[in-house]
């Protein structure tokens, strides 16, 4: 088990973690505490406040990345159905120039 300090807010956090995920977790703090950043300077805002609205703005991102993942799998979804009624298109009109070439080999 590794072990990174990381800082949020100016405070210095002690975190443990998987070995070899040390620069992951360093990654993921900086982007938590570039929204703790991006919240500005709230004179009575405690640490706690600060880290429960940073919570909220990843929470909301995380919420509309779904939305367009189920978009997109909306969208993919749509496109198999409607590679079905083509392909059921195309068979359709392979039996009927099949019949159409048996009549003309019969006649």
């Amino acid at each position: 088990m590794a072990r990174v300090d990381i800082t949020l807010a100016g405070r210095n956090y002690p975190i443990a973690c998987d070995d070899g995920q040390e620069e992951r977790v360093r990654r993921i703090a900086a982007y938590i505490d570039s929204k703790i950043d991006s919240i500005g300077n709230l004179p009575t805002a405690t640490d706690t406040h600060l880290l429960v609205m940073a919570s909220l703005m990843l929470g909301d991102e995380l919420f509309d990345a779904q939305s367009r993942l189920d978009g997109a799998a909306a969208t993919s979804d749509a496109d198999a159905e409607a590679d079905a009624a083509i392909a059921q298109s195309i068979g359709r009109l392979a039996n009927r120039i099949e019949t159409i070439a048996a009549r003309l080999e019969g006649a």
